[in-house]
């Protein structure tokens, strides 16, 4: 009996430990992108999601406005002026999957080409 009662526990034990694995809370602002063994299978949108454990990824995605304070960039216009100037990129996430998977790191790709935009803007 003793025997029983243990199995039923550990049993119990393991489908909560699975229930854990498997459930994913995406948030109002953010989109989850979900891969199924490396492959792209779709967005999942705000809410509890579930997940196959050990199969899936979920990838979150924030879609809110992300103010990003671009490094003061010292300029030698033209006319050999050198100004130091400072900026604030603004951008948002439009698409969740192109973020992902196309590029590595948008907020590295971002700062980067601001800066680079800023130095042609101010050379100009």
């Amino acid at each position: 009996m003793k025997l029983l009662v243990i199995l039923v526990i550990v049993v119990v034990l393991l489908i909560l430990f699975g229930a854990a694995l498997a459930a994913r809370i995406v948030k109002q602002y953010e989109q989850g992108v979900l891969f199924r063994l490396g492959r792209v299978i779709g967005t999942r949108h705000p809410g509890l999601r579930v997940i196959v454990p050990f199969v899936d990824s979920l990838r979150k995605v924030s879609l809110r406005i992300v103010t990003m304070p671009i490094q003061s960039q010292g300029i030698i216009t033209r006319d050999n002026v050198s100004v130091d100037v400072s900026a604030v990129a603004y951008f948002r996430v439009v698409d969740a999957v192109k973020s992902v998977v196309a590029i590595e790191s948008v907020d590295v790709a971002i700062d980067q080409i601001a800066q680079t935009t800023l130095r042609k803007v101010v050379g100009q």
